[in-house]
Order: C-alpha cells, then sequence, then structure tokens
C-alpha cells in the first residue's frame, strides 16, 4: 500500500481542510487529494501548527499569556533596576566611592550576561517554561537574601548570582510571546512584554520612597523578592511550552494538541497527529554559537549584538546613575528618585509608540528613536537648563532611548528559527551586558575624575548615534530578506511555504556544521 502524507491546516470552526506535499510544492485541491510518498503503510496525519498560531483571536488564552508575561517582565526590571534607588543609602551604609558603587551595579549586569546565555541555552534546550522557572524562582530566592547582606564582598556576590537569574528571564519570555503571537503582531508581542519591564524599573523610585525611609534599604529586596516568588506561582500553572518550540523538536504531540486546543477552543483535532512547524525537518542537533552566524545571519547577528551593546550602554547608564545625578543636579532625593521612576514610564511610552511600526516597517523603523534622542543628550550636556526645562528634555530624551531599546530588544530573536530562538536572543542580550557594564562604570570614573553630572549626557550622546547608524543597515537588509525566511516582512504565501519548507530543511540538515 503506498504511504500518504497529508497535512491538516484545521479551520477556525474545527473542520481540517487538507493540503497535500508533492516536492516541496503546495496546493489547495480537493478535500481528499492525496500523495504517494513511499512503499508502506498509510502515515499519521501531519498538523502544522503555523496556520493556527497565525489566524487566531484574542482570547482568554492571551490574556493570560501576556498577563503572566508582564508581570515575569515587570519584576525583572524591578529586580535589576531597584539597586540604582537603593544606592544612595548603600553608599552610606557600606561607605562606598562612586566607582565602588558602578562596580556594585556593573557585577549584576555580570550575572545578567551569564545568565543570558546559560539560561538561553536552557530554553532552547527543554523548553521555554523550565527555563522561566527556574529564572523566576533564582531571582526571587536570591533578592531577599540580599537584605541579609553582612559587608560589600556579600552584597556583591548576591548581586552576581541574582543577576544571573535575571538576565535569564526575558530571552525565553521574548521567545515564548513571540511564538504564540501572528506575525503582524511579532514585535508587538515582545513591546508589550517589555512595557513591563519599564513600568517595574520605574515602581522602584516610588517604592523606596515609601519604605526605605520608614524600614532601611533592605526592605525594597524583601518586597521584591517576596513578590518574585508569588509570581512563579502563576508562571507554574499558567503558562504554556511553546508549540513551535515542540513541533520543531518532534517532542509531546499530546502535550501540542491540549496546547491547541487553548489556543484555539473548540478545535478539532486527530488524536495521532504529527505536528510540525512549517517543515517536517525535526531539530535535534545541540546548538552552538555557529548557528547564529550561519548563512546570512552573520551580518545580521552582528548588527543585532552591535546595536544591543550600544543601546544598553546609555540604558543602563541613565537607570543606574540617574537618581544619584539628578540629585547632583540639584533635586531632592525623593524628588530624583520621583523623576528617574517618571523616566522609565516615559520610556515604556516609547516603547509602545514605536513597537507597530517595527512589524509593519522593519528594524529600520527603531533608528528613528536614537537619532531624536541624541540632540536632548546634547541640551543637557551643553546648555544652562532651569529645573522644569531639565525635566522636560530629559523625559523626551527617556521616550526615545528607552523606546529605541525595546525596539531592538523585539527584533533581538525575530530572525533566528524556533529551535535556536531563545539562545539567539540570550546571546544578544549576553553581548548587550557589555554596554550595560560599561556604561555604570564609565560614569562612575568621570565623576570620579571630575566631570560634573552634566557633562556625562554629553558624553554618552556617541552611543545612539552609533545605534541609529547600525540599525539603518539592519533595517535594509531586513527588507531583503526573501519571504520564507524568519523575521521577513513580506506576506508568506502558499506557494512560498512549500519553498520555505524545503529551504530551511536543506539549512537545518547542512553537512558538516553542527547547530
Amino acid at each position: 500500500m503506498r504511504r500518504v502524507q497529508t497535512i491538516y491546516h484545521p479551520t477556525p470552526l474545527g473542520e481540517p481542510y487538507w493540503q497535500s506535499a508533492k516536492r516541496g510544492e503546495a496546493h489547495w485541491p480537493q478535500r481528499t487529494k492525496e500523495c504517494a510518498l513511499s512503499n508502506s503503510t498509510t502515515s499519521r496525519p501531519t498538523i502544522d501548527v503555523l496556520p493556527l498560531i497565525e489566524n487566531q483571536k484574542a482570547g482568554r488564552f492571551w490574556t493570560a499569556l501576556f498577563s503572566v508575561s508582564w508581570l515575569v517582565a515587570f519584576l525583572d526590571g524591578f529586580d535589576l533596576q531597584v539597586i540604582s534607588f537603593a544606592g544612595r543609602y548603600l553608599k552610606q551604609s557600606y561607605h562606598l566611592t562612586n566607582t565602588e558603587l558602578g562596580t556594585l551595579g556593573t557585577v549584576g549586569v555580570v550575572g545578567t550576561l551569564l545568565g543570558g546565555i546559560v539560561i538561553g541555552y536552557l530554553g532552547d534546550r527543554v523548553g521555554r517554561k523550565p527555563a522561566i522557572v527556574v529564572s523566576v524562582t533564582g531571582f526571587g530566592i536570591f533578592m531577599v537574601l540580599v537584605a541579609f547582606a553582612q559587608d560589600y564582598p556579600q552584597l556583591v556576590l548576591l548581586r552576581l548570582v541574582t543577576g544571573l537569574f535575571v538576565g535569564g528571564a526575558l530571552p525565553p519570555v521574548w521567545a515564548l510571546v513571540s511564538e504564540f503571537a501572528p506575525i503582524r503582531l511579532r514585535s508587538t508581542s515582545v513591546v508589550i512584554v517589555m512595557v513591563g519591564y519599564s513600568i517595574g524599573s520605574a515602581s522602584g523610585g516610588p517604592l523606596s520612597n515609601l519604605l526605605i525611609p520608614r524600614f532601611g534599604w533592605q526592605s525594597v529586596f524583601l518586597a521584591g523578592g517576596a513578590a518574585s516568588l508569588v509570581v512563579l506561582v502563576a508562571v507554574v500553572l499558567v503558562l504554556p511550552e511553546s508549540v513551535k518550540f515542540l513541533a520543531q523538536k518532534g517532542l509531546a504531540p499530546d502535550r501540542i494538541g491540549r496546547i491547541l486546543r487553548r489556543v484555539r477552543p473548540g478545535i478539532s483535532l486527530p488524536a495521532d497527529a504529527k505536528y510540525v512547524a512549517g517543515t517536517e525537518a525535526i531539530e535535534r542537533k545541540q546548538f552552538t554559537p555557529v548557528a547564529l552566524f550561519r548563512g546570512r545571519l552573520a551580518m545580521i547577528t552582528l548588527l543585532v549584538w552591535a546595536s544591543y551593546f550600544c543601546s544598553a550602554t546609555v540604558v543602563f547608564y541613565l537607570t543606574f546613575w540617574g537618581p544619584i545625578l539628578n540629585e547632583q543636579i540639584g533635586f531632592s532625593v525623593s524628588a530624583a528618585a520621583t523623576l528617574a521612576a517618571g523616566t522609565s514610564a516615559a520610556g515604556a511610552l516609547g516603547q509602545v509608540l514605536i513597537g507597530r511600526f517595527i512589524d509593519h516597517r522593519g528594524a529600520g523603523a527603531i533608528a528613528y528613536m536614537p537619532l531624536l534622542a541624541v540632540p536632548c543628550l546634547l541640551v543637557i550636556g551643553f546648555v544652562h537648563l532651569s529645573a522644569l526645562a531639565y525635566v522636560v528634555v530629559l523625559l523626551l530624551s527617556n521616550v526615545f532611548i528607552i523606546g529605541g531599546h525595546g525596539g531592538v530588544i523585539s527584533v533581538s530573536g525575530i530572525f533566528y528559527r524556533p529551535a535556536i530562538r531563545a539562545n539567539g536572543a540570550g546571546w544578544a542580550t549576553s553581548v548587550s551586558k557589555l554596554g550595560a557594564m560599561l556604561g555604570p562604570w564609565l560614569a562612575g570614573v568621570l565623576l570620579d575624575h571630575g566631570l560634573n553630572a552634566q557633562g556625562t549626557f554629553f558624553v554618552f550622546a556617541v552611543f545612539p548615534l552609533a545605534m541609529m547608524t547600525l540599525l539603518m543597515v539592519l533595517g535594509r537588509l531586513q527588507r531583503r530578506l526573501p519571504a520564507t525566511a524568519d523575521g521577513s516582512l513580506r506576506p508568506v504565501t502558499a506557494a512560498a511555504g512549500g519553498a520555505g519548507a524545503a529551504a530551511r530543511r536543506e539549512e537545518t540538515t547542512t553537512p558538516g556544521v553542527s547547530g
């Protein structure tokens, strides 16, 4: 008997229509058209999960997915940035110099660098959800332990370990939400999550003003750690695993079916179905960083890394030193913390503004954000401003700087196939942490060597200028990607889908290269 391979594309009402596969071509014939592939018994029905994701409607599944992911990002932002709001009190308690305080900010970022690589690998090895669970558990526990540090070396060590879990949380979250989002909302889904990160960063200021004067600097770390462990329960109970990841790894078809029924309630799926993610090729290779530089990805990866590095340098300079610089410029302690929180909220606004443009116009649209940030930083650095003018210009600069940063994050993983997407985003995040380490350290050195607070804004204006140039080049490359490439702006047609399957199969099975 001839072996028959039939790919099901279930309709919104649950009645499957069939796509036959023959030599990589895609057809939409009568319902029972078949194609003989080999001499064997009849094969299991094969279901492509991509159309199911692409044609879904917003509902309870989306609400649950984005709510929990948003909370994880909120706490990640709070846990990483609260050190800047507590910095003044830590400096007094441990008698730190500016350089030592800058080092404390930097060592946490070293942890995030390691976490992005290690937990990003875990996300592509065992799944997005286990990686998120490990990260939230880790930064919740070690956030609490920071409050009990007895001396500066203990504080440094605990911030290093906390940073490892903080840095590992976001890459699998980005991969998860983008893999459940239709292409038209791919970058927007990541931006929505990162708005949570920005608001979490901003909340550290008001919470510090509320808690630290009454209960000491330890109170904000205890609050952040306890909240993280509470959200961990929601992560375990609510978050699904990525069906694209499971399908491309050839894992747990029963589990895929259960998740798809949550995505598309009422859908009819064959009990013995095999699931694929746009191609029959199943990814079983061990990941190596070589996979991020294969073919067209070589230039794309370098551009993503470099732009992310430049963005992180100026963002972490502002977030870590912002409250202290505001005090040096003349604001009270509470006003400086509130203003720093306002800059994070302004950044969240910038991320919302840029998100939809990225989905339609690509990475090149992000370049306008750092372009507009440069004159703002130069004005603060060169012009003597009144308090009101300084606040206005500072808020505008953060709309553009953090908005552009969120834009870079939203495209950091979209160019990679699902089997290596968490690694792609994780490595990009880890490279960016080199910039995140440079920013706080460089500002501390500049201040210790006599440069005033305003002068540091002038120095850091060079980074968004470089970022703008890199993003313009990346945008041009993205516009040239074929429709079948991950990260392409072009719509995928039925005919292109078959060719894309063949192309991805060839890429996955290239001899002599371990991916």
